[in-house]
């Protein structure tokens, strides 16, 4: 797992105006069908809403912008929040449609394009349905970080792993 800042460098992508970004945390999936795939993960431990639509939309167009640079490392976007958000669109959050609109209303660091009416041209319709098709919201709770192996039974599942490898 890539923690932010220890592997900044993994976890970082650039705008199109040449700054950048980076997601909170990141990795590789093991075991299943989705062993090897990476993941990148912004995490909000919130106990209210605040301001967590604009920052959603904001991490939904810094995921169309890492998977347009790099779209062989993104498998995987996650949204990790304590606190459930933006309740009435709750459906549509993991659209194509709601990555275009965010895209949209970040169009100057996505292209460089200030204005979001000249933006929607250079919007790729694909990307935003593969961005869509990564997108997992997880919402948890205080109680449900009891829920982890036991240190013995973690260290088993560590050594299998490895001999796997």
């Amino acid at each position: 797992m890539w923690v932010n800042p220890e592997w900044v460098a993994k976890l970082t992508f650039s705008w199109a105006d040449g700054t950048q970004f980076s997601f909170d945390l990141g990795g590789q999936m093991l075991g299943g069908e989705l062993n090897g795939q990476e993941f990148f993960a912004e995490i909000k431990k919130y106990s209210q809403v605040g301001s967590q639509p604009e920052m959603y939309s904001e991490y939904l167009a810094k995921c169309y912008r890492a998977y347009s640079e790099m779209p062989t490392r993104c498998d995987h976007f996650f949204w990790v929040t304590w606190h459930p958000f933006s309740q009435s669109k709750w459906p549509t959050l993991c659209t194509a449609a709601e990555v275009k609109a965010s895209v949209l209303a970040h169009s100057s660091r996505c292209f460089g394009e200030p204005d979001a009416a000249a933006a929607a041209g250079l919007v790729n319709a694909q990307t935003c349905d593969e961005v869509a098709k990564r997108l997992w919201l997880i919402v948890l709770s205080d109680k449900q970080e009891e829920l982890a192996l036991q240190e013995e039974l973690l260290e088993m599942v560590w050594a299998k792993q490895k001999a796997d490898a």
